[in-house]
């Protein structure tokens, strides 16, 4: 059998002399969550009456280059090639302004 924790009865007072209707000092803190290196994609478009393709490049907050093939491939049309093309760092995904899954066009 494990001893027993003597730190308990202290935390349980000083649990109990919390007040419900305690405001604490006005302060609020904030978690975040790690972000990571998001990707540069490239979608290359056909014109239909001929002439060069035109590439247009999107900054996806995902890190996985696929799924961020995927995101920007969902609004793409199905001739439209999609490829990513590089990790985007993460510096560059908060200067951006985007969270996981949010992309824009660069």
């Amino acid at each position: 059998m494990a001893p027993p924790n003597r730190a308990w009865p202290l935390l349980h007072r000083r649990l109990a002399a919390i007040s419900l209707h305690q405001r604490g000092n006005g302060t609020a803190s904030v978690v975040y969550q790690a972000m990571a290196n998001g990707q540069v994609v490239l979608v290359t478009t056909e014109p239909l009456g001929g002439g060069s393709p035109v590439r247009s490049v999107y900054y996806v907050a995902e890190q996985d280059p696929a799924k961020a093939e995927a995101i920007i491939a969902a609004m793409m049309a199905p001739n439209e090639p999609v490829e990513a093309w590089g990790p985007l760092p993460e510096p560059a995904v908060k200067a951006l302004g985007l969270k996981r899954g949010d992309f824009t066009r660069g």
